[in-house]
């Protein structure tokens, strides 16, 4: 079976429905199911799911596909695991794949095993440690949670963990290429974290792949990780993103440590990630990005932790994230703000976290005498890295206003600097959650859009929807027509943009078009891709070398021909009779 072949009947043998249906609540509306976009926060659904055509789509943010770029995106899966996955559930068995040695595969099970010996070495070794289990009972951590959270011990000694690996037969250098085990000065194996609570670290699909370690008591590095690996890049991974990717429909909350996140999981608020030591990276961000278009920076209510904040907002910005920052009281860090707070407020203060603009103008101003032109100018500076970012609302009008005459400098000026560093046309878009421009469409599809709103829309609804579902712009048609043609009831971003679109179209004067000739173009334009697609086969090698599929392809191609010389005819019809 060909590969194409294999790929269809795993996207044909997969339930959309079901799978979405595992991350979003869906309702039906016509032949879809609507529900709020996983992918970027919103209060009016502009998510659909279209089962019988299987793809997703949503007017707001602008995320399509089908069940394997669902995985892809949600789970950060490539296309070769998305299909392994999916055929697994189908019950398809898989041709043997040779993309990856079979050498690469077998190290990787080999780490996987290791890590998991070591994890379950772990916590055993707190079950019999009360000053640990007493540390994380002062830390707030107990009942269930410990558990759930794979909490260990690493014990004070040189190799325990190196020993009992050794003897379940895992080789000394599969041990350090797992990061579990590194050189002493005298060259023996040890172990590489000693004396320390241990704390696992996941991958984006919830795999074991490094560890943190903690110590209970003075010591420095507070905290240590193990080192990169093949499964583990510091710089790319998120603690607690496998537990937190379902549960950022209202945003990705950042925070600083494990404790942070530990903390804050345990209070049920799962949308909670962290860095590994790390400053926030782009790669970060970009995963992410796949779960939610809204970021909340929380870090340390100190000065380290407001450098770190600025810098993440630096990042954060030109990639298109509504940022909101929440500032903690001096001193105060998320895993202790919450314990004191409690689950409930803490979610209340994340509901309300302002925008980043607040948080940027105090810095800008800090410190400085706005009466000396040189502290104005470097408020001024400081400011033009973030003003670009700004959504174009009137409130963000009357900020620049008030900017202005804080730096005593003329509006028009401060318009022409921010226009100079102007953020390009596609982040400012999504950056501002407000905006619905008119997305990316075929002519024909216009058209068709065009021809339903004006009356037409049982006419356009007879039309085969193989002549137009693949062109640019059909999740937008498919949704009017579930609602037969009344804008009203469709979701908030589709509305924006066809309302955008009519408003177009009468400066245009495009909305009398020819309903008949409309039709007459989008089959012939069909029957062209049919054509193509039909000499593309043609040309195929393996086709060559069977007559029976080529006879079959021939005769297809000829009744192509036939039909396109008919629309041909009908076309020049139509424009004789309208001369």
């Amino acid at each position: 079976m060909r590969d194409r072949e294999i790929v269809e009947r795993v996207r044909d043998a997969t339930d959309l429905l079901a799978l979405v249906g595992q991350a979003v609540r869906l309702r039906k509306q016509g032949s879809a199911f609507v529900g709020l976009c996983p992918f970027h926060a919103e209060r009016s659904p502009s998510f659909q799911v279209v089962p019988n055509r299987g793809f997703y789509h949503c007017f707001g943010c602008g995320k399509h596909g089908d069940a394997f770029a669902w995985l892809m995106e949600r789970e950060g899966m490539t296309f070769p695991e998305a299909l392994e996955q999916l055929a697994r559930a189908a019950g398809i068995d898989l041709p043997q794949r040779r993309e990856r040695p079979a050498a690469e595969v077998d190290l990787e099970t080999r780490l996987r095993a290791a890590l998991e010996a070591a994890q379950a070495f772990y916590e055993r070794q707190l079950e019999r440690h009360e000053a640990a289990r007493a540390y994380l009972r002062q830390r707030g951590y107990e009942g269930p949670f410990v558990a759930e959270a794979g909490f260990g011990m690493a014990p004070d000694g040189w190799d325990p963990l190196v020993t009992h690996l050794r003897g379940l037969n895992f080789s000394g250098e599969l041990l350090e290429q797992a990061g579990l085990a590194s050189r002493s000065e005298r060259g023996t194996q040890i172990d590489f974290l000693r004396n320390r609570l241990t704390i696992p670290i996941h991958d984006a699909r919830g795999r074991l792949v490094a560890f943190g370690g903690r110590v209970m008591g003075e010591g420095q590095p507070k905290y240590l990780n193990t080192r990169d690996t093949v499964l583990f890049h510091k710089g790319e991974t998120l603690f607690g993103f496998h537990r937190a990717k379902g549960a950022m429909k209202e945003g990705a909350l950042v925070v600083e440590g494990y404790f942070d996140v530990l903390q804050l999981h345990q209070h049920g608020i799962h949308q909670a990630v962290a860095p590994l030591g790390t400053a926030l990276t782009e790669e970060h961000l970009k995963a992410l990005g796949r779960f939610s278009r809204r970021v909340i920076l929380c870090f340390d209510g100190d000065a380290a932790g407001r450098r770190a904040m600025e810098k993440s907002l630096r990042l954060a910005l030109p990639l298109g994230f509504e940022v909101r920052l929440l500032e903690l009281p001096q001193g105060e860090d998320p895993d202790t703000w919450c314990l004191k707070l409690g689950g409930e407020a803490f979610q209340d203060l994340l509901r309300t976290a302002p925008d980043w603009t607040a948080f940027m103008i105090d810095r800008a101003m800090e410190g400085k005498d706005l009466r000396r032109i040189s502290d104005r100018m470097g408020a001024f500076k400081d400011l033009l890295d973030f003003l670009p970012y700004l959504p174009r609302t009137t409130e963000s009008r009357d900020l620049f206003a008030s900017l202005a005459h804080q730096l005593q400098v003329p509006l028009q000026e401060l318009d022409r600097a921010v226009r100079g560093r102007q953020a390009p046309a596609g982040e400012a878009e999504q950056a501002s959650p407000g905006a619905s421009p008119v997305p990316v469409m075929d002519d024909l599809i216009r058209s068709l859009l065009l021809l339903s709103t004006a009356g037409h829309c049982h006419r356009v609804q007879e039309l085969p929807p193989a002549w137009w579902e693949g062109l640019d712009g059909a999740p937008l048609l498919q949704a009017l027509l579930d609602v037969d043609g009344d804008p009203a009831r469709l979701p908030e971003g589709a509305l924006a943009a066809i309302r955008r679109l009519e408003a177009l179209a009468s400066r245009q004067d495009e909305a009398g078009r020819d309903a008949e000739a409309l039709v007459v173009k989008l089959e012939a334009r069909y029957v062209d891709r049919e054509l193509q697609a039909n000499n593309r086969l043609l040309q195929d090698p393996r086709t060559l070398v069977d007559a029976a599929l080529t006879d079959r392809i021939m005769t297809r191609q000829n009744e192509l021909l036939a039909r396109q010389k008919d629309l041909s005819r009908r076309r020049r019809g139509a424009v004789g009779g309208q001369t």
